[in-house]
């Protein structure tokens, strides 16, 4: 199933494994947490998904939308993907302020991101 909305595309591979590929260089909004566990739950009712973010040199995000993937979005684990060194400086403080009750890890690509997201337990 693949599903485009005007700020991100999503892809459902394996009954489980949610693609999000966001526009390049958006700003993430409050809103697009919600926008995104919609999307997810109207593909997959009901379940908890592993999720692949390409972060694709978002400018900024805002700390609501952090807030809300860290605890209202139906996720099990979540590699996020991203072009730039600070992507892994963002991430390691999205950690520690919003301690996301799943794992989450940084990669440079889909490849080793796929299969750090493959040996994650079953959602």
């Amino acid at each position: 199933m693949a599903a485009a909305h005007a700020r991100f595309s999503v892809t459902v591979d394996d009954g489980h494994l949610v693609r999000v590929r966001w526009q390049p260089r958006i700003v993430l909004r409050d809103c697009d947490g919600e926008v995104l566990t919609a999307a997810i739950r109207e593909a997959l009712p009901g379940r908890r998904v592993h999720l692949m973010m390409f972060l694709n040199g978002m400018e900024s995000l805002s700390q609501d939308a952090l807030a809300f993937f860290a605890r209202r979005a139906p996720l099990s684990a979540v590699a996020l993907i991203g072009p730039s060194v600070l992507d892994e400086a963002l991430i390691e403080l999205y950690l520690e302020v919003y301690l996301p009750p799943f794992p989450v890890a940084y990669f440079d690509h889909e490849a080793d991101a796929g299969d750090w997201l493959a040996a994650q337990p079953a959602p």
